[in-house]
């Protein structure tokens, strides 16, 4: 005899403490790796950057065992993206392959001035004809004539105008090109009204022009590109000459900027300590050309520091509308100074505190500052001229300065 069962089976889940646990792989180098992957491409994900994990570049070779701390995703993260950076650098080479290397060194654009994938600085005072300058050197390599008595290399020249107004940049252009009879034109970035910090612009011009074959950069005047940065903060004023550096080598060009003197007499300074702002600008260029005002009106000096050049003697220019022409006759020793106003202290008021009576050292600094209102530092740079001038006296017993007229008036 048979039966017939019906029956309405539910099957229900166990509650999750009776489960037996999932098995777990097992705990090896391997899979502590595919782990930490997957971990690392989540955190991507979620940030946008969808990478899958076998993707990934190699992580670190000692990971956590069992028991240790686990490592952070986002440190693997952080480490991954160095290892990419540091991918990018040129390799480290050696030096006996670097000299067996044949290789030729790169154009010079500016004959003994400047070679193409280098960086110059130009430096002059405010309203000292720069721009006109730098306006020849652009129409001069783009014809391959000379400039400022230097031969040049012919090559295609990008000018990035950040301060003149477009009506009147092509009036200089027009008059240099009809003073010098010549005929082939530069590319010209009119760019007033549109300066920005360099971590703005240099990127901008680098895709802007990424294919063209440029030769020649000129980027006028630099403060342009200072953005919110202080030109007297070496931090700063490096990172614009590294964005600059960056445009060198990405278009492969000669990059030439100008920028303006300190204010002040700039005579009695070394040429590259004329700039105004930090002095990083003058240690980083590899070419610096300053234009200094000479003792002749409209004329000056040309001073060159050269790092991969032979040194080139300073040299005198004079103005004449609307280029500059070398002027042999003028002595480029002749700088100007500034008219200086009648010295406010001397070293007479120094001697005529010992010549009251003899003082110590101490008490000869006193008395004349207390007198005068002169500063320590003034007193101290006078001292040295007045113990060399005849008549002060020294005596090592007492230890005190007197002074007496080497000369006395004759008796009548």
């Amino acid at each position: 005899m048979s039966a017939n069962v019906d029956c309405n089976c539910k099957i229900v889940p166990l509650p999750a403490s009776d489960r037996e646990p999932a098995p777990q792989p097992p705990d090896t180098h391997e899979n502590r790796v595919a782990k930490i992957k997957a971990e690392v491409s989540e955190i991507m994900r979620k940030a946008g950057k969808s990478v899958p994990p076998n993707d990934l570049p190699p992580l670190p070779d000692k990971l956590p065992g069992p028991g240790d701390q686990a490592q952070d995703p986002v440190d693997i993260l952080n480490l991954i993206e160095l290892r990419k950076k540091a991918a990018k650098l040129p390799p480290i080479e050696s030096t006996a392959d670097l000299l067996k290397e044949q290789m030729n060194e790169p154009p010079e654009l500016v004959e003994g001035i400047l070679h193409q994938g280098s960086k110059m600085y130009v430096g002059g005072a405010s309203k000292s004809n720069k721009t006109w300058v730098l306006l020849d050197l652009a129409l001069s390599v783009s014809n391959g004539v000379p400039w400022l008595g230097f031969i040049t290399t012919k090559a295609k020249v990008l000018y990035c105008n950040f301060e003149i107004q477009r009506e009147f940049i092509r009036k200089r252009i027009k008059a240099i090109k009809d003073e010098r009879h010549i005929t082939e034109d530069f590319d010209l970035w009119n760019l007033r009204g549109e300066a920005a910090g360099a971590d703005v612009i240099i990127p901008l011009i680098i895709e802007r022009i990424k294919t063209e074959a440029y030769g020649l950069i000129i980027i006028d005047p630099l403060y342009k590109l200072l953005g919110a940065k202080d030109e007297n903060a070496a931090g700063d004023i490096a990172s614009i000459l590294n964005m600059l550096e960056k445009l060198a080598v990405k278009s492969k060009a000669a990059v030439v900027f100008a920028d303006h003197f300190s204010k002040g007499n700039q005579a009695g300074k070394e040429h590259i300590d004329r700039v105004s702002g930090s002095g990083v600008k003058s240690r980083d260029a590899d070419s610096i050309l300053t234009f200094t005002s000479h003792v002749e009106k409209e004329a000056y000096v040309v001073e060159a520091t050269l790092r991969n050049l032979k040194p080139v003697e300073p040299f005198s220019i004079r103005w004449q509308y609307p280029v500059m022409i070398r002027d042999q006759a003028l002595n480029p020793s002749k700088l100007k100074t500034a008219v200086t106003k009648t010295a406010q202290f001397t070293e007479d008021q120094l001697i005529a505190a010992i010549s009251v009576k003899a003082l110590t050292s101490s008490a000869w600094k006193e008395a004349v500052l207390h007198e005068t209102g002169m500063s320590k530092a003034t007193f101290n740079r006078l001292l040295v001229t007045v113990k060399e001038t005849p008549g002060v006296n020294f005596n090592p017993d007492t230890k005190q300065y007197s002074y007496q007229n080497p000369e006395p008036a004759k008796l009548a």
